[in-house]
């Protein structure tokens, strides 16, 4: 760190130094503003979020001009301090954003520490991760924030103390496993004394005071909680707890030592998920431009012409820069706009966004521009769950995220302007680079975009691209075979690269040679559409094909099957029925011959024009592309269906055919990987899934895959795509008669028409679904469906209505002997009777509901009960046990980024904090709940708005200020 530069403190008082003498910050609303724009650590912070941060929802008519005092303010201070003459605080667009180095920031600093120290755990470095963690604890201060005032400080503070916490968890469990039992029993204590209702830290007592010869003194503390949670929140220890006494109670020996995990030394504590998060930091900048080949050659003048229009851009800064790269199949266009994106990459710090439309794509339909908007949105760090639901309100938060920021977004194979016209920033500072096959005139003449043409390459560059690839000796050995080379190829890169693969492999044979097999090979394929090109590659596609051996050559044919351009190794091995290892080593043969790529570890992609020709060869094969389409449609089903319940573990059980031979689905069973999978073959999963829907005799693998899709869909809020996925397969079971299916899909369809608000169309699929259960003898599918009955009845008001399907449900789940079933619906059922106003009988169903959850380890029922009983203790008058039950809840909706839950769990835990005269701490989580309300539900932000302004008034009235402030 230079001597010169600022230093920052957060976790503490705000504070700022430069060398040793420290820089007064002003008044507490000045340092507020510096708070807002250090937290987003470099990144830029609107005007209107620090004018919210200050004055919350109510700022006087001023604020802006306030703001902009301050900010002056405050770099007049470091100014005087003798900081560098450029401003540490620099306006961006309609707001202001901190230069920040790694380690000027005390925040920054926290977080680098605590991303070490979980990387050294895994390595089995323990005496570094502990230092690391220690440093970075010791960081702290006291409180984050400490010294600010106001509802935006207070939500940070508790942000930042989770974060401390967590740090501190991994600190004792660290020395734990180090033997440093003894040494942590008085910091633990004091610690248990400060969080009595979090029991991890109970639980690593427990284990160090066992450790250290005092079983007395660790079963005491299990005494002292057990009483304590009953006393507070009417409940037992957890099961980790619980789990952890019965073993000291047996005096098992295992306790003594630590248990070994792989990669490292463990505790004899379960490993906890997440012990090192950084919690809410800020999402990274996208980085997502694929692989610049080192191999890249020529196109120098173009190269030139895009830097050029790039650097005018940011100089001029009035606006976006947008370049339209044109030009036929084959010519480079992608290779080309990656390279160059690469070269300006450090010019658009605030990330780099890639996304293949797939305008003029044999097998993959263009993405529309609602889901492409989707995309771009996730990987600027937009929750896929907190999406607006229309594609107008998508185009506003996406102007909204970029305004400020310098971007660079890559577009590549787009089908019209259309297609892209709402992705394009309207802000100064990005740049937006287009490729199409089309000319893409519109944009020129509307939106003023720059047109650049790619031919084929000139025949130097062309030589260039063998020397390259070749190595300059071969090339320059047989000048004439290099001109016939460089001729027959049309100086296309696609075919030049496979032309130089091809001599690659083969280092023996001359020159001479490759030109005298390459122009006297048969022509195979078509010539190339584009009016502008004589290029013919079939003859080169073919002339490589030839050279593979038999099994390579057959995995190629059968990649034309797979859904996408775009798979993983196991899909790759599925369609052959081959072992992971055997499709492994193919495809690298395959890769290294040029005829498919990865951009990615473990991805595969075979450029369009190379999959319409492996599948003109597959379609040479009578009945290969069945057996592929059957083995593929297996693996994803079976894959899909186990991360499906890995996600949900209340899901029931299907009777899904075997798998055929050759096929070995993935067994995936911990939840963040089943999201990981769901995220990369999702697309995918829906284009097999329309496949197998439209095939005669796979109508119960279509059904099982839609069903198999439901819970992942669900949760990132995609109504729409489950809503056109569950048709897709009420039509195949329909054709099919299959019974079972209809069920199934009609209770699907009318889950996603009630998320959509569709009511009819929900309850009308929901009678026909009870209808065949009822026929079917199925008492958990009853359930199922007179759960989602009360649940629709319960979103209109009508409770009364709502409670005999409730008690339906958990009879019919009970009378099945499913535990996980009836405790969801016990907990629906202590809701229901808390809405009705029968709290004690509430009380009883949600405890019950409680105990059946914790044997199951169902953590997001678990969630939703313990915000029941908080609104039913509250409703009894017993808010300390509520406060206590909407912390439990609040901490496993975090553990789960459950965001929309905890919304929810803020909103009911406002009213508690009302209730007891916290009218600040009320203001606070309103404030937190309505922030997410905005984007996810309206009209609960429109509720949360009334109370809030109910609060103000109540404010006013009682001193005669409306300053939101004073609340």
């Amino acid at each position: 760190m230079s001597n010169s530069a600022v230093r920052f403190t957060v976790l503490g008082p705000v504070r700022a130094w430069r060398g040793s003498a420290e820089i007064g910050l002003g008044s507490p609303q000045q340092r507020v503003v510096l708070a807002a724009l250090l937290l987003r650590q470099g990144l830029p912070v609107s005007a209107k979020d620090l004018i919210d941060a200050v004055w919350g929802d109510r700022p006087p008519a001023s604020a802006t001009n306030a703001l902009r005092i301050y900010i002056h303010r405050l770099r007049r201070s470091m100014e005087q301090a003798g900081t560098p003459p450029e401003p540490v605080i620099e306006s961006v667009g309609s707001g202001y954003r901190v230069h920040l180095a790694s380690d000027v920031l005390d925040m920054s600093v926290f977080q680098d520490n605590l991303a070490k120290a979980q990387r050294m755990r895994r390595e089995g470095n323990l005496a570094t991760s502990h230092t690391l963690l220690r440093d970075a604890l010791a960081l702290w201060q006291g409180n984050g924030l400490a010294d600010l005032p106001g509802s935006w400080a207070q939500m940070q503070r508790t942000r930042l103390d989770q974060l401390r916490l967590d740090a501190l968890e991994a600190k004792f469990q660290t020395e734990l496993r180090m033997g440093a039992h003894h040494e942590i029993t008085a910091e633990l204590n004091s610690v248990v004394a400060d969080h009595a209702l979090d029991e991890r830290f109970r639980e690593i007592l427990m284990l160090a005071l066992y450790r250290s010869g005092r079983q007395a003194a660790a079963l005491e503390v299990y005494q002292e909680t057990h009483l304590l949670l009953a006393a507070e929140l009417g409940v037992g220890p957890g099961p980790g707890l619980r789990h952890l006494h019965q073993r000291i109670l047996r005096g098992d020996p295992a306790l003594l030592r630590p248990e070994r995990e792989p990669g490292s030394p463990s505790t004899g504590l379960p490993p906890r998920a997440g012990a090192l998060s950084v919690g809410h930091a800020p999402t990274a900048a996208p980085a997502q431009l694929p692989y610049d080949l080192p191999v890249f050659a020529g196109r120098h003048e173009e190269v030139t012409e895009v830097e050029s229009l790039a650097e005018a851009g940011r100089r001029r800064d009035a606006g976006t820069t947008l370049c339209v790269v044109v030009g036929s199949a084959g010519v480079g266009k992608t290779t080309f706009i990656v390279h160059v994106a690469h070269l300006l990459a450090a010019h658009y710090p605030d990330g780099q966004v890639y996304l293949n439309l797939h305008g003029y794509d044999a097998q993959e339909a263009p993405v529309s521009t609602q889901s492409a908007l989707r995309i771009v949105l996730e990987s600027l760090g937009v929750a896929a769950d907190r999406l607006p639901p229309d594609m107008d309100a998508q185009a506003a938060l996406y102007r909204s995220l970029i305004a400020g920021r310098r971007v660079l977004l890559v577009l590549d194979n787009a089908r019209n302007a259309h297609q892209i016209r709402p992705l394009l920033p309207a802000v100064p500072g990005c740049l937006t680079i287009v490729t199409s096959r089309n000319q893409l005139s519109d944009l020129v003449v509307k939106d003023g975009a720059h047109h650049l043409r790619l031919g084929a390459l000139s025949k130097a560059e062309a030589r260039d691209v063998l020397v390259r690839r070749l190595g300059a000796d071969r090339v320059n050995e047989d000048p004439t075979a290099t001109r016939r080379i460089i001729d027959r190829s049309a100086q296309l890169p696609l075919a030049l690269a496979l032309i130089a693969a091809r001599a690659r492999t083969r280092p023996e044979t001359s020159l001479a040679a490759v030109a005298d097999e390459l122009c006297g090979a048969p022509s195979v394929m078509d010539a190339l559409s584009d009016a502008d090109s004589s290029l013919d590659v079939r003859s080169v596609f073919s002339w490589s094909f030839v050279g593979l051996a038999p099994q390579t050559a057959r995995l190629f044919r059968m990649m034309a099957v797979a859904p996408i351009p775009d798979c993983s190794l196991a899909t790759v091995a599925a369609l052959a029925a081959l072992p992971v290892s055997r499709a492994r080593s193919l495809l690298a043969e395959l890769t290294a011959a040029h005829l498919v790529d990865e951009p990615t570890p473990g991805r595969f992609v075979m450029h369009d024009l190379l999959r319409e020709y492996a599948a003109e060869l597959l379609r040479e094969q009578d009945g290969a592309e069945t057996g592929a389409f059957d083995r593929l449609l297996a693996y994803y089903l079976h894959t899909a269906y186990t991360a499906a319940r890995t996600l949900a573990v209340n899901l029931p059980s299907l009777d899904l055919e075997p798998a055929p031979a050759g096929v070995d689905p993935e067994n995936i069973t911990d939840p963040e990987r089943a999201v990981a999978w769901f995220d990369k073959e999702n697309e995918a999963l829906l284009h097999v899934t329309e496949r197998a829907g439209a095939t005669p005799g796979r109508e119960a693998q279509a059904w099982q895959l839609a069903w198999s899709l439901m819970e992942y869909l669900q949760r990132t809020g995609r109504w729409e795509d489950q809503i056109a996925l569950q048709n897709i397969a009420l039509a195949a079971v329909l054709r099919g008669r299959d019974r079972l299916g209809q069920a199934h899909v009609h209770r699907n369809l009318a889950r996603a028409h009630a998320q959509s608000e569709h009511v009819t169309e929900a309850r009308l699929h929901l009678r026909q679904a009870l209808a065949i259960f009822e026929e079917l003898d199925d008492l958990i599918g009853q359930a199922r469906c007179h759960g989602n009955f009360a649940l629709i009845l319960a979103r209109q008001g009508d409770y009364a209505a709502a409670l005999p399907h409730v008690h339906r449900a958990v009879e019919q789940f009970e009378l099945a002997g499913d535990p996980t079933g009836q405790a969801s619906a016990l907990n629906n059922l202590g809701w229901t009777y808390g809405q009705t106003g029968d709290h004690r009988k509430a009380l009883g169903y949600c405890r019950r509901a409680l105990e059946l959850l914790r044997e199951v380890g169902d953590r997001v029922a678990q969630a939703a009960t313990w915000d029941s009983l908080g609104y039913i203790h509250h409703q009894l008058g017993n808010h300390r046990q509520a406060l206590g039950c909407y912390q439990r809840a609040l901490h496993l909706d975090r553990q789960l980024g459950d965001t929309f839950n905890e919304a929810e769990t803020m909103e009911h835990l406002a009213e508690t904090c009302l209730a007891t005269g916290a009218w600040g701490a009320a203001r606070d989580a309103w404030g937190f709940a309505l922030k997410v309300f905005e984007e996810l539900d309206p009209q609960a932000a429109e509720r949360v708005r009334a109370r809030l302004r109910d609060l103000r008034n109540r404010v006013a009235a009682r001193s005669g200020a409306v300053d939101g402030d004073h609340a």
